[in-house]
């Protein structure tokens, strides 16, 4: 049984798996972390087959890596897969010229409480506001909060998918927040 440790950094040591354990490991991850890149590709991306196709791309760059005599050690397998998905992403979009845009998911703002007509109109109302505010983002800004708030990446994960440090996604974060609460009380 592998520790979790192992299974965040996606191998267990330098030098070559033996085949049949590689394909068991691979067939887990894949199975563990398809649905959630497929999500994060899709928002970014707006396209389902090309999501699909660049979650494929990033597995199959996994699998290179793996097979690798003195594979590199991922000691963040997650915030790896993300943040090759968002660069495939990207590229892609750069290639196409199309603009990042991000649809907002129902769960950021999940307001707990009875649901009275009143107050479900009301909280619809928030909630159409709210993604039009996270739109007005800046598009790194925008990804940074999607990251938190939608797919529950920590600061340490986003600041490895993004290529900025912790301490700018803390900032970062804050300073989106804020204007966020500014903007949705005016």
């Amino acid at each position: 049984m592998r520790t979790e440790k192992e299974k965040n950094s996606g191998n267990t040591g330098k030098g070559a798996v033996p085949k049949q354990d590689l394909m068991t490991e691979i067939t887990e991850i894949i199975k563990e972390r398809e649905a959630p890149l497929l999500r994060y590709a899709g928002r970014l991306i707006r396209d389902a087959d090309t999501a699909r196709d660049v979650v494929q791309e990033v597995f199959i760059r996994y699998v290179r890596i793996s097979q690798e005599q003195d594979r590199p050690r991922i000691e963040n397998l997650p915030a790896w897969l993300y943040r090759v998905t968002r660069n495939l992403c990207l590229d892609h979009l750069k290639s196409k010229k199309v603009q990042l845009e991000i649809p907002i998911d129902e769960k950021i703002a999940d307001f707990p409480g009875t649901e009275r007509p009143d107050k479900t109109l009301e909280k619809e109302e928030n909630m159409m506001m709210l993604r039009k505010k996270i739109m007005e983002l800046d598009p790194r800004d925008r990804e940074i909060v999607l990251l938190k708030l939608e797919h529950g990446r920590s600061y340490k994960e986003i600041a490895v998918i993004m290529n900025i440090s912790v301490t700018n996604v803390g900032f970062i974060l804050h300073t989106a927040m804020k204007k966020l609460v500014r903007d949705f009380n005016v």
